[in-house]
């Protein structure tokens, strides 16, 4: 069977190298990926090279005639790649444009959750203008998040909490001067720029759920690591690292947690079949927080596969997860079952000193990996943001690679470490060698988390939330 896969980071290299036993793998990005690259080779593809849109993928399918396409990123599903597949009778595994619309848009998929009473739903005010969201901002008076309306690849999010009152007016005046810069992140026409959200707090998780339009499988719930630097400081990226397992659970995440999770997940794809009409095919996922508020809460929703969450999933799935993709994308996903390793995964990823704040410094250097090397001790490299050019590695400026191990956490943060020394560049390095060390403090936070929102339930208070201003109710 002939698939193409769209996409060019780590994450599409992890799906690829899934596919490699069974299919001949065809590939279209925006430059050459050398783990890509490598499958493409060795199951006697083709790479293609090109922009990322509409008319280009469908040269590309005229070209190929794939039996099944896969789509890895968000964007091309945002300018509905996906669909030049279904136009031309072709199973893909990627959501529809209409229905990624619950990734691109916060606000629509916020309004859909109040529509649908689907639990976890968050209070929020959507604005078009900057000044009506700073004048907001300036007078509320509880703590809050504020982020850009749409998909922004986790950039913008800026966070607001009234712990020392002393400080209240100044941080205020700080956020709203802030808006502005947010509000740059997106800015879709005739949409909204900026979602201003209550703030809630506990450790989060992500449940990624396949749906083939009529039966949904879960996987194992995966963590991601945002901030750039050693224990979760300074910007927010695409994501630094990664913990999934052991089993399909999280150290902090009850059986019934998970359940609970599933089940916004499905009430999520009711809602966005019934408001599109059209059925979801691909992957969904929450990406979750445990709160005092309603136990399993959503911050956001992806419409595809997380990124470095999919180098923490794809290695555990004992099955061909090939197999999966390609059930899910013909219909015949009630066949599927997940037989999942019982071990932890840890993901680290390493980008060039520059990203995420500054690309154009993080682009452009050479890197060198002994791939050979890393393998022998039991760990894996999928390539991102890195070209072959000239037969050299290229940064391109964004997370250049992700290293994956299974096994106990401990002893894969050891072998990671020694992975990193196999690894040369002509610039500084950063990665995190914390991913996966905190286990146990959020193990202890969400015994709090838990009790208070299991106390509420008794009480008849799940979801119920209020606040004080000195102007009255705001929401």
């Amino acid at each position: 069977m002939k698939v193409l896969i769209v996409g060019d980071g780590a994450r599409e290299n992890a799906i690829a190298s899934s596919l490699s036993s069974k299919y001949k793998v065809y590939a279209f990005s925006s430059y050459v990926n050398p783990g890509i690259k490598e499958i493409v080779q060795r199951t006697e593809g083709e790479y293609l090279v090109g922009e990322i849109e509409p008319a280009q993928i469908r040269d590309a399918i005229s070209k190929v005639n794939p039996d099944m396409g896969i789509i890895g990123p968000e964007e091309p599903l945002f300018h509905g790649v996906s669909d030049e597949f279904r136009k031309e009778g072709i199973p893909v595994f990627g959501a529809s444009k209409n229905n990624a619309r619950i990734e691109e848009s916060k606000v629509w998929a916020r309004s859909l959750m109040w529509k649908y009473g689907i639990p976890g739903r968050l209070r929020y005010k959507a604005f078009q203008s900057i000044e009506e969201a700073a004048e907001f901002i300036s007078r509320y008076g509880g703590s809050l998040a504020v982020k850009p309306a749409g998909q922004a690849g986790g950039k913008g999010v800026k966070v607001i909490a009234d712990i020392q009152a002393y400080l209240t007016k100044e941080k205020r005046e700080a956020m709203a001067k802030s808006v502005n810069e947010i509000g740059t992140y997106y800015n879709k026409e005739g949409e909204p720029k900026i979602i201003v959200e209550e703030k809630v707090d506990g450790p989060e998780y992500t449940l990624h759920v396949l749906s083939d339009g009529n039966t949904l499988l879960p996987l194992p719930l995966a963590q991601d690591y945002k901030n750039a630097y050693q224990d979760g400081i300074g910007p927010e990226t695409g994501g630094m690292g990664s913990v999934s397992g052991p089993m399909e659970l999280l150290p902090f995440i009850s059986k019934e947690e998970y359940e609970e999770t599933f089940e916004i997940i499905k009430q999520t794809i009711s809602a966005i079949e019934k408001e599109t009409g059209e059925k979801y095919n691909g992957v969904i996922a929450g990406q979750m927080m445990l709160t005092g508020l309603w136990g399993p809460t959503v911050i956001e929703y992806y419409s595809r596969f997380g990124d470095p969450e999919a180098a923490a999933l794809i290695p555990r799935i004992k099955d061909d997860f090939g197999d999966l993709v390609e059930k899910t994308a013909t219909g015949h996903l009630n066949k599927a079952k997940v037989e999942v390793d019982e071990r932890a995964s840890l993901v680290w990823a390493v980008s060039p000193l520059g990203y995420p704040l500054n690309r154009k410094m993080a682009s452009n250097h050479r890197i060198s990996v002994d791939v050979k090397k890393i393998r022998e001790i039991g760990c894996e490299v999928f390539f991102g943001s890195v070209s072959l050019e000239d037969g050299f590695l290229v940064t391109k400026g964004s997370r250049a690679l992700e290293l994956v191990c299974l096994g106990d956490l401990n002893e894969s943060r050891a072998k990671l470490t020694k992975s990193i020394s196999w690894i040369d560049a002509d610039t500084e390095l950063i990665y995190r060698t914390d991913i996966g060390s905190t286990m146990e403090e959020q193990i202890q936070k969400a015994e709090v988390v838990r009790y208070t929102y299991t106390s509420r339930r008794k009480k008849g208070l799940l979801g119920a939330s209020a606040d004080w201003s000195p102007n009255g109710g705001l929401w």
